[in-house]
């Protein structure tokens, strides 16, 4: 009885983490771009090979605040990762705020966020994600190439640290107008 128990608080933690994720979807992207400003400085869309998103992800990133020398945005990323026999395959989210700094075609780049990965058979963890890297953004051109620091730091059982790091291609559907 006391598995029994167990197997049904584990079903209950992992409706309750399925209806979490479904609502940040919702509010991040039904919800947030109602109340965004008309002119959004930039939207780009990128592939990262390895990096915060584990072995690649698919990633949509905008800009929410834009200055001379920094601009602020923040990004959601998708991927599938393998993780082992007990777990399945991880549906991995990663959420994060990125700071862009620079004037010129090159840029520092610092982020933070939170990967939050759902298997398949149902667990549930999280990472944080921090990153710090340079992004090459020709100011005339869409594209843009990024090769980042990415360790991935689980906090929830015991403290570890992955090191990681990625390199992403992407493209720039709405320029800053300056």
């Amino acid at each position: 009885m006391i598995s029994i128990a167990n197997n049904s608080h584990s079903a209950c933690v992992s409706i309750r983490t399925k209806k979490t994720v479904c609502l940040i979807f919702y509010l991040v992207f039904l919800v947030y771009p109602l109340f965004c400003q008309n002119d959004l400085k930039r939207q780009s869309i990128f592939f990262e090979l390895a990096g915060s998103g584990g072995l690649g992800s698919l990633n949509y990133e905008q800009t929410f605040n834009s200055g001379k020398q920094v601009n602020f945005g923040w990004r959601l990323g998708l991927s599938l990762a393998p993780i082992d026999k007990n777990n399945g395959t991880g549906l991995v989210f990663p959420v994060m705020i990125n700071a862009l700094i620079g004037r010129n075609d090159h840029k520092f780049e610092l982020c933070l966020g939170q990967g939050i990965t759902i298997t398949t058979k149902g667990h549930f963890f999280l990472l944080t994600t921090p990153a710090i890297g340079y992004r090459l953004q020709p100011a005339r051109k869409n594209w843009f190439y990024r090769a980042s620091y990415t360790p991935l730091v689980s906090y929830l059982v015991d403290f570890q640290v992955q090191q990681w790091a990625g390199l992403s291609i992407g493209y720039t559907f709405k320029r800053s107008r300056r």
